[in-house]
């Protein structure tokens, strides 16, 4: 790569139209070399004179490529000054090629790349009513912690609910369901493919786990098992305060996931979660603070037009507030918290805590993001499938 970087940064700062558009005020020539840990590849744009010229992205080449970039709305980018000898196969202007991509984004035919989308395929156990499967990509691989490889075929469970185990996998290759077991049959909640986790994040902060959901090989599966011993060694040096988080985060990714079976079951619940209950955070404010409860209890609840739906219930050494390195789609940006009159609470040290967090592994930190994901994608169906009650 050229050392001749004029511009960088992150596309949730500046998207790939917003970065066209600078380098194109400024009639700039060179390469835009884009990068998103979901994607295998790099994505490239050549640029002559502020236009696009061509450009590659996997497969993909000239103006296809530069329009499937347009769904990377998370990543990182550089642009170099550097000579292009590339053949203008594009033939629009930047304006053009914005529109035409901006409107193709709208209409879904342009596949966005992140952690989280939407398939509308049928699954094997019965899906959450009224929302499509949400499917669960991981970020790259790191195979520095991956100790064995194992192979599932199509329709082997590779754990089961209700079941103790001390194992966590990463997929390398293949779909997995991920399940919920209800009198009336199987739950799908969600699908998991490369580089997603499967099994408990707090695995090895405990002596026995229970699986709290059941995961099946919907096609042949390849799993990494990631390697123990490395992460009880990292899991040892935590703080205390830190493992009560990894511990709740695991906890509230049960309850949300409970909550989409009473959903499935047609359990609409009442508003007792509300009775006697003060508001200690209001859904849509930007109220800083990370707090820890030492006693009493909480409801989480996100209001969708007139209805407060109940996403989860936190207890004593629970957390609540505003994570500063994960995001849960709950509170405060997207729930409140209402809580009993007994309810006490701790502020946690958040700048020590995200100090703490940077330090993890990179693989560490996957797993905590892969968990926030999947209660953010279950939370948006436990909120559709409440609509249709």
């Amino acid at each position: 790569m050229s050392n001749n970087i004029v511009l960088s940064g992150t596309l949730e700062f500046l998207s790939i139209s917003e970065v066209l558009q600078l380098l194109g005020t400024n009639k700039c020539s060179g390469v835009l070399r884009v990068k998103n840990r979901y994607a295998e590849d790099q994505g490239i744009i050549y640029i002559k004179k502020g236009n696009p010229v061509d450009a590659e992205n996997q497969s993909l080449k000239g103006i296809e490529a530069v329009n499937s970039l347009f769904g990377w709305t998370e990543g990182e980018f550089e642009f170099s000054r550097e000579p292009v000898n590339k053949k203008n196969v594009i033939g629009k202007s930047r304006m053009e090629i914005t529109l035409d991509a901006m409107k193709m984004l709208d209409e879904g035919l342009i596949e966005k790349i992140g952690p989280v989308s939407f398939v509308s395929e049928s699954a094997s156990g019965e899906g959450m009513p009224g929302a499509t499967v949400p499917l669960l990509k991981g970020p790259l691989v790191d195979y520095m912690y991956v100790a064995d490889e194992e192979d599932y075929s199509s329709g082997e469970i590779i754990l089961q609910q209700g079941r103790y185990g001390n194992w966590l996998w990463v997929i390398l290759a293949g779909t997995v369901e991920i399940r919920k077991e209800t009198p009336k049959g199987p739950v799908t909640i969600l699908k998991a493919e490369r580089g997603a986790f499967i099994g408990n994040v707090s695995v090895f902060l405990e002596h026995s786990n229970v699986r709290n959901y059941t995961a099946v090989a919907t096609e042949d599966v390849q799993l990494g098992v990631l390697d123990s011993q490395l992460l009880s060694m990292e899991n040892a040096k935590l703080t205390h305060e830190f493992k009560k988080i990894i511990k709740s985060l695991d906890k509230r990714l049960a309850q949300c996931s409970n909550r989409a079976v009473e959903i499935h079951m047609k359990k609409k619940k009442s508003m007792e979660f509300l009775k006697d209950k003060s508001r200690v955070i209001t859904q849509g404010e930007q109220k800083e603070g990370f707090f820890i409860v030492e006693e009493g209890s909480a409801s989480v609840v996100r209001k969708v037009d007139t209805n407060h739906v109940l996403l989860a219930t936190i207890r004593e050494n629970d957390f609540f507030g505003k994570v500063p390195f994960l995001n849960v789609s709950h509170e405060p940006g997207a729930a409140s918290i209402f809580a009993s009159e007994d309810f006490k609470f701790k502020e946690l040290p958040g700048k020590e805590l995200q100090e703490e967090y940077n330090h993890l592994s990179t693989t560490m930190k996957n797993i905590l993001e892969n968990t926030s994901n999947m209660i953010s994608a279950i939370t948006s169906g436990i909120c559709s499938g409440e609509k249709n009650l």
